[in-house]
């Protein structure tokens, strides 16, 4: 019996194919691993910002329709901003007390479908479930009061007592300088009633807050320039998040998107206000 010999079909062994990768080679495919990754890391932070902002975008949406809403069923008056005296319940209808039903979120609840989820967005969520499981019954009311993911535009539309209570002698002495109806706005393509916030809790910063304080009052108020490291009243709570823009709910029901230069902008902010830098004055004889 003859050996057997492979033809010259049959494969033969092949060091070179069973040696594997040289180190060499393994840093060489590490090197485009990490080359790969770092071109396509900015992309997909790119779209988380994105998916964040849409998100913001849709709360925004959902709080000037519920504003809407509310006006249409108080005969065209505006939402008090921050303002005492105003009754609102909680989602088992009992009477909320000072000073949480000074703020917007509790007031607007019945317009919001008595779902705070609504104006809680994006990372901030993970704040509201927080105070969802509070074991102390105010707290579960309180807290959910604070930090909404926009804030109001309080001072110049439904008005602010903390800063400028609208009552007949602050409009005596510095006119129509608060929107309390609906069909006072000038320009309500314009004109801001919600902005993206933030705000101070439990000794860190958060994307949230039921107020915003415009640029402006009788004199600058904000900081000359925007620096997240600040704290957040430097800008006034409003938090410009998406690379230096925030969301923005308008009184006409629209959402929009403005800059830096925008947030600064006086006529975005208050109803009389004709220039970038309008201050509030006192009428001639006051």
């Amino acid at each position: 019996m003859s050996k057997f010999r492979p033809s010259h079909g049959q494969l033969r062994p092949n060091r070179e194919l069973a040696r594997g990768f040289t180190l060499i080679e393994l840093l060489v495919v590490m090197a485009i691993v990490a080359i790969l990754a770092s071109l396509l890391l900015p992309a997909l932070g790119n779209a988380k910002r994105q998916a964040r902002k849409v998100n913001e975008v849709n709360s925004a949406r959902q709080l000037i329709l519920a504003w809407q809403l509310y006006a249409d069923d108080h005969s065209e008056k505006v939402l008090p901003g921050f303002r005492h005296g105003y009754a609102a319940k909680d989602f088992d209808g009992n009477d909320i007390p000072v000073p949480i039903n000074a703020r917007y979120p509790w007031r607007l609840a019945p317009w919001l479908g008595n779902n705070f989820d609504v104006i809680y967005a994006n990372e901030n969520r993970v704040l509201l479930e927080q105070f969802r499981r509070l074991p102390d019954p105010f707290l579960k009311i309180y807290a959910p009061s604070v930090f909404p993911s926009l804030g109001i535009n309080s001072v110049f539309v439904g008005g602010d007592d903390l800063e400028l209570p609208p009552d007949d002698r602050a409009f005596s002495i510095f006119g129509d300088f608060c929107v309390l109806q609906t069909t006072q706005i000038s320009r309500p393509s314009e004109l801001m009633a919600f902005v993206s916030a933030r705000g101070p809790f439990e000794n860190r910063i958060v994307n949230g807050s039921h107020v915003v304080k415009p640029p402006y009052l009788d004199t600058r108020r904000w900081a000359s320039r925007w620096d997240p490291a600040d704290g957040p009243d430097a800008w006034g709570f409003v938090h410009p998040r998406y690379t230096g823009r925030a969301v923005a709910a308008v009184t006409d029901g629209h959402v929009d998107i403005p800059g830096l230069r925008e947030l600064q902008d006086m006529r975005r902010w208050a109803n009389p206000a004709d220039t970038a830098d309008w201050v509030l004055k006192r009428r001639s004889g006051n």
